[in-house]
């Protein structure tokens, strides 16, 4: 199976979710993801725990949908840091995914939603938001009894 070309805008959101992760994990600008660090986190653009092109896709999420997941799941990324001792950088990293994996479909939702409405607001005309029955009319001045004596 022949890899798939990644398009710029892919390689932008990758590399934007790259520097994110090595970021959390506190790594600095002479270090790198490890090669199964790496295949795990493009298995989670077809829900697969590794990436395989031998083994069928049940997802299609965008690195931008798992580097929001990242982001959604920080706090619980954090405290996961703080509280946990792990044997070993990919024990930690296996947590961390597990995390983020745990609330992917709910930033995909949350993305899809917000594209829709984004979608519904530009093709929503001036028209259809005008409501005339909230047009402002002032009160006609009642005529005071007394002023016919003065």
């Amino acid at each position: 199976m022949a890899k798939k070309k990644l398009t710029e805008e892919e390689k932008i959101a990758w590399d934007n979710l790259y520097q994110y992760v090595k970021n959390m994990l506190g790594y600095d600008k002479n270090q790198a993801l490890s090669s199964t660090m790496v295949l795990r986190l493009k298995g989670l653009l077809t829900n697969k725990f590794i990436e395989n092109g031998n083994i069928a896709d049940t997802a299609n999420y965008s690195y931008e949908t798992i580097l929001n997941a990242f982001k959604y799941s920080s706090l619980d990324i954090q405290k996961a840091l703080r509280i946990n001792n792990f044997k070993d950088e990919s024990h930690k990293f296996n947590y961390i995914l597990k995390i983020v994996e745990k609330n992917i479909n709910t930033v995909y939702m949350k993305m899809k939603n917000t594209e829709k409405a984004k979608e519904e607001a530009k093709n929503t005309t001036i028209e259809a938001i005008t409501h005339n029955g909230a047009e402002f009319k002032p009160r006609e001045k009642k005529k005071d009894k007394f002023s016919d004596l003065w």
